[in-house]
């Protein structure tokens, strides 16, 4: 099962990073860099969900109600989405002033970094609590 995501994410990743050489070659020729941000904002995303798809489904299969890990997608989620949004909010006029010193220091590695955390976030905050037993006298 294992051997099936990993050829599914090998192939998205070629696939992801063919759809950026082109945004970005579409972003240096009309110079609209919103579309190319937009999108190394969200791939990032996209492989995080994708790396908790087995776990996931494993969940999915098994027996009981499901079950929400609040703790988890509000103390670690959130703040990983915020950060890997941060770069739309400098881009994008939205009168937010976020100080340059924070991209020269950390870069768009924080930004793939947080996006995948809040992607594999996304799918493994997911739970399934097994049935109580019922016990008859």
């Amino acid at each position: 099962m294992y051997i099936v995501f990993l050829i599914i994410a090998v192939f998205m990743l070629d696939v992801i990073l063919y759809c950026e050489q082109l945004l970005k070659e579409e972003a240096a020729l009309t110079f609209e860099r919103l579309p190319f941000l937009l999108f190394t904002t969200l791939y990032p995303v996209l492989i995080g969900l994708v790396f908790a798809l087995p776990t996931f489904i494993q969940t999915c299969v098994t027996k009981g109600s499901w079950t929400f890990d609040w703790l988890s997608f509000t103390v670690l989620g959130i703040p990983a989405l915020l950060i890997d949004l941060i770069f739309l909010v400098y881009f994008y006029p939205v009168g937010i002033d976020v100080p340059l010193s924070f991209f020269a220091e950390y870069g768009s590695q924080a930004s793939i970094i947080c996006g995948l955390a809040f992607g594999y976030l996304a799918l493994s905050c997911w739970k399934k609590k097994a049935a109580a037993a019922v016990l008859s006298l």
